[in-house]
């Protein structure tokens, strides 16, 4: 009787391994076209980071230029601004 009280639970837990299986499950196919698409998500947003960076670095490389051209235009502001005072006293 007393083999029969702990055989009992180990047959149902033998049936319930054989039976379920005790490895890993395969995933569903919802779930590996939803891992598709987050990776489709990652390499798009991959390819964006890289084309703001390169359009990044385009711009530093025009700040140079544009400094310039600004201390230009301000120069010639500047002489426009005398010549305005001039021609307002009077020449």
């Amino acid at each position: 009787m007393k083999r029969l009280w702990w055989s009992l639970p180990l047959a149902i837990a033998f049936a319930m391994v054989a039976t379920t299986g005790c490895g890993p499950k395969m995933a569903s196919q919802e779930t590996l076209n939803q891992i598709e698409e987050c990776q489709q998500a990652v390499a798009s947003a991959r390819q964006k980071i890289a084309d703001l960076e390169a359009q990044i670095a385009q711009l530093k490389k025009q700040i140079p230029a544009k400094q310039q051209e600004i201390q230009q235009l301000q120069a010639e502001r500047d002489s426009l601004n005398q010549w305005l005072q001039i021609l307002e006293q009077g020449y």
